[in-house]
């Protein structure tokens, strides 16, 4: 598959999932690996009180989910693979509730190397440099994280909402001094969430319930701001390991919601299609 298309759709997050435990080991794993110490107590049906305490904190993270319109923002782009170090790079980011995602990835210097364009049913890639183009069907973004991601996914992973948090998927629970602790075990993998005493997502580990992907991935949300009666984390690091590792820090500033935007994807001439 084309290099810059991988880079492009792992930028918005799509390598992020995650990796083998057997679930015997699972809460042992997670709680050594990042030295939680909380003991974390099986939710049954009957202890109501332990019930109420979940839906409260669930209750919480709603009312402190980001509703937008429209939503833009620059986003400087650190990472670091099994190679060592790589060259930072500029992302600005244009978004339409569940309409567009526009992507423009530019040097420090602000020259402009790949544009994208994320449908509800396609992604679209300019590569300026090559001058090529390609279209290829949203389920691609499946089929390279092997999740079953849907627009509306990728947007929250985008403005810090939480993803892959279901109710009915929980089953444990655990209260600190710090904050809350939720363990979501779904059909495809375990999401160990930390959730702050303001009912703000701080971490989300996930791991993969197929022990041959043998994936792990950490999502950490900090230097959380309140400039427009929102809490926005306005820097994210994903950490991701599997055969290589990844580590990806997002720094998001000029951040803005609802205001007029364009998203401007036209095609010259020139450029050679490819698949």
């Amino acid at each position: 598959m084309n290099r810059l298309f991988l880079i492009a759709i792992a930028f918005v997050g799509l390598l992020a999932f995650t990796a083998c435990r057997s679930t015997k080991n699972i809460q042992k794993a997670i709680i050594k690996k990042d030295s939680v110490a909380v003991v974390v107590k099986d939710i049954q049906p009957t202890h109501l009180d332990t019930m109420k305490m979940v839906n409260a904190v669930l209750g919480g993270v709603a009312q402190k989910r980001i509703e937008f319109n429209t939503f833009s923002a620059k986003i400087r782009v650190d990472y670091e693979n099994e190679k060592g170090r790589q060259p930072d790079f500029i992302a600005n980011i244009r978004m339409l509730k569940d309409s567009l995602i526009w992507v423009s990835l530019s040097n420090d210097i602000g020259i402009e190397g790949i544009r994208v364009l994320i449908s509800n049913d396609s992604i679209k890639i300019l590569d300026k440099l090559a001058n090529t183009y390609q279209v290829r069907p949203l389920s691609t973004i499946q089929e390279v994280s092997q999740i079953p991601f849907l627009f509306a996914d990728l947007q929250n992973l985008l403005v810090g909402n939480p993803i892959f948090l279901n109710k009915d998927s929980i089953t444990s629970y655990a209260h600190t001094v710090n904050g809350y602790t939720l363990l979501s075990i779904d059909v495809l993998f375990k999401n160990l969430i930390s959730i702050s005493n303001e009912y703000v997502i701080e971490k989300s580990k996930l791991d993969d319930n197929d022990p041959a992907l043998n994936r792990t991935c950490n999502l950490v949300y900090t230097e959380y701001e309140n400039k427009t009666g929102r809490l926005f984390s306005t820097m994210r690091e994903i950490a991701i390991i599997q055969q290589n590792k990844l580590n990806v820090k997002l720094k998001f500033r000029d951040y803005k919601f609802n205001e007029e935007l364009t998203f401007p994807f036209t095609v010259p001439k020139k450029f050679k299609r490819i698949k």
